[in-house]
C-alpha cells in the first residue's frame, strides 16, 4: 500500500508548463493510458458523492495493471488515499472475472501523461480524452518527504510560476461522470 500527496489542476496550455519544467526537473517519460473503471453491482463506488473508493483496470504498454484506491479521511485537509495496484498480464481476464462476480464496467477514461522529476515531487502532464488539460503535482513517498502535505504541492507550483485555471479536487472518473 503507498500512500498518496498530490494536487491535480486544470491548465490553459501545456506547452508553457514543460518549458518550465526543462529548467527545473527531468523528463522521464510519456505513455498513453486506458482506464476501464468498475463498480459491484450491488454497492455503486460512483453513487457516493464524492466517490471515495475506485476500482480500475489500466492499460498500457507493457504495464497493465489493476488498482483499488480508497480515500482515507476525506475530512482532512491533506487527503490521503490507500492504493493498492498490482500488475495483470491480460486486462480481458480480469475483465472476464468482474463480469462473473456480478461488477459492471462503468465508464472509461482515456489520457496521454507525460511525466517528469523535479526535485521532492513527480509533475504528470494529462491530456485527459473529452475533460482537458491537467498538471498533478505528487510528493514522492520517501522519509525526507513523509510530512508534506498539498500545501508543498501548491506551494511548488506558486514557486515555479505555473500558473493554473482551477484546482481540481475529483478525480478523472468524478469529472467524467460530471460531464
Amino acid at each position: 500500500m503507498n500512500k498518496e500527496i498530490e494536487i491535480k489542476v486544470k491548465v490553459q496550455n501545456l506547452e508553457e508548463i514543460k518549458v518550465i519544467l526543462k529548467n527545473i526537473g527531468k523528463f522521464v517519460k510519456e505513455i498513453n493510458q486506458k482506464d476501464t473503471y468498475f463498480t459491484p453491482r450491488h454497492r455503486d463506488f460512483f453513487g457516493e458523492k464524492p466517490a471515495f473508493e475506485f476500482l480500475r483496470i489500466r492499460e498500457q504498454k507493457g504495464n497493465n495493471q489493476i488498482a483499488y484506491h480508497k480515500v482515507i479521511d476525506a475530512s482532512l485537509p491533506t487527503e490521503h488515499s490507500e492504493e493498492y495496484e498490482t500488475k495483470i498480464e491480460n486486462p480481458r481476464i480480469i475483465e472476464s472475472i468482474f463480469t462473473h462476480l456480478d461488477m459492471k464496467e462503468c465508464f472509461i477514461v482515456e489520457k496521454h501523461r507525460e511525466y517528469w522529476e523535479c526535485g521532492n515531487f513527480e509533475v504528470v502532464l494529462d491530456t485527459v480524452t473529452n475533460l482537458g488539460l491537467f498538471v498533478e503535482v505528487e510528493v514522492i513517498n520517501s522519509e525526507n518527504t513523509i510530512n508534506f502535505t498539498k500545501q508543498e504541492c501548491f506551494n511548488f507550483l506558486k514557486e515555479n510560476g505555473i500558473e493554473f485555471k482551477e484546482n481540481i479536487t475529483k478525480s478523472y472518473p468524478e469529472l467524467f461522470l460530471k460531464e
